[in-house]
């Protein structure tokens, strides 16, 4: 029951990204690979972490008397890549479950899993490493295993929606048709409008009724100011940013310790790779100043990615370099990638946006969408641009909820934070300056 190695693949994007990982002497040996372009790194690995088939080894060990409780450590290199994530279990005992038309005698275990906010190695500035997730994000599963502890069916609650998962082939997995659109189900309507031509906008966000998750610590920026009501309530303050100011800044960004993440090449970020410094010295060639360097590199990201759909998961820069395909976090990583390439500290923004006038709007309603952007660092400050939404000079009606560094710390301990709002929040426009 003790890990040797393992290997990963993820079809984030269109091309499969591969995890390979090698245990020895307390350390994992971390190999990726993405395009035949390969990144490797040496993390620790605890000696009591258990992949799925040792995680079944406990549970027969164990038992599945009902009350028994037992924990177990895991690993996932998508989620945290120097150490473990802590898993409980609780055995319910024995119930008669449906799975795809069969009735089958089962036994149910709950387990819980927090998802804490991951430190930025490197010594990131203090606003990317403070938790956004308001103490870490809790994910709750039931789990129906047969006699011998296999899993047979799983639902995790996410929140705002339910994911069940059978055992079964892949066969009939495949003629069960393409997953939903989750996209219209997690919009925020709210009655006010603000509108692209607004200098600042005062809004309220607090958690649903009924729902018992509390809201989540915001993360300050130039562009916004978050003010804690209680709980579950909080006063969002967002502005449009002085762009006659930033432009008048001549030199670039200094070389420091607090801003090196920012202009590193990373396995999502991957600002080295000879496509992405390509395309960058194309974008900015003739550009002096930062504020000319953040715009080309804006508009080219914009109209480089010429198929913009919602098919991609989250794609590697180096993958949309290639295929000029994917939606707004293909756009914000890309030009995250593109802008470090030409020496602009660059990190990615998830978070909430009005969505602009377009269909959704053509029914006479008003709503905020889950959105990516990215954040450039010039004059001695954090500078929205938002390739996807085709603009450089950002408007006041952008949310942040996760500053996403989009180094090595592992993709989803970005986004977590966005997970306990899908669904849940409510958004009161309380005052616009025009």
């Amino acid at each position: 029951g003790q890990p040797l190695s393992f290997r990963n693949v993820q079809s984030l994007g269109m091309e499969p990204q591969t995890t390979a990982g090698t245990i020895e002497g307390g350390k994992v040996t971390l190999v990726e690979e993405q395009y035949g372009a390969k990144k490797k790194g040496v993390y620790p690995f605890d000696p009591e972490i258990k992949f799925a088939w040792g995680q079944t080894l406990v549970q027969r060990e164990r038992g599945l008397k009902p009350g028994t409780t037992f924990s177990v450590k895991t690993y996932e290199p998508s989620l945290r890549k120097d150490g473990p994530i802590e898993m409980a279990f609780k055995v319910h005992g024995q119930e008669s479950v449906d799975v795809l038309g069969k009735e089958l005698k089962l036994h149910r275990l709950t387990t819980s899993m927090r998802l804490e906010s991951i430190p930025v190695a490197g010594g990131a500035p203090p606003d990317a490493v403070k938790p956004q997730t308001g103490g870490g994000l809790e994910i709750n599963s039931d789990i129906w295993v047969d006699d011998d502890a296999n899993p047979v069916i799983i639902t995790v609650d996410l929140g705002f929606m339910q994911i069940k998962m059978y055992k079964t082939t892949k066969e009939d997995a495949l003629k069960r048709g393409a997953p939903p659109e989750m996209f219209l189900d997690t919009l925020v309507h709210v009655k006010k409008k603000i509108g692209p031509e607004a200098k600042s906008a005062k809004l309220r966000l607090r958690m649903k009724k009924g729902v018992k998750a509390q809201l989540p610590t915001l993360p300050n920026t130039p562009a916004q100011t978050f003010e804690r009501v209680n709980d579950r309530e909080a006063v969002v303050t967002l502005r449009r940013l002085d762009w006659e100011k930033i432009r008048r800044v001549k030199e670039d960004a200094p070389d420091t310790s607090e801003l090196r993440p920012y202009l590193a090449a990373s396995t999502v970020c991957d600002a080295k790779d000879a496509k992405i410094k390509q395309l960058s010295r194309k974008a900015v060639r003739g550009k002096k100043t930062p504020a000319e360097k953040a715009d080309a590199l804006r508009k080219f990201v914009t109209d480089y990615i010429t198929d913009k759909n919602m098919d991609v998961g989250f794609a590697t820069a180096s993958e949309v370099a290639r295929q000029r395909s994917g939606d707004c976090s293909e756009h914000g990583v890309l030009l995250a990638a593109l802008a470090r390439a030409a020496g602009l500290p660059a990190r990615g923004v998830s978070g909430i946006v009005e969505i602009p006038p377009g269909s959704l709007m053509a029914q006479g309603e008003n709503a905020f969408g889950y959105h990516m952007w990215t954040e450039v660092y010039i004059g001695g400050e954090w500078v929205d641009i938002d390739a996807a939404l085709r603009q450089t000079d950002c408007d006041a009606t952008r949310i942040a909820v996760s500053l996403m560094p989009l180094g090595e710390e592992g993709l989803m301990s970005s986004v977590v934070s966005l997970i306990p709002l899908l669904g849940q929040l409510e958004i009161e426009v309380l005052d616009v300056e025009r």
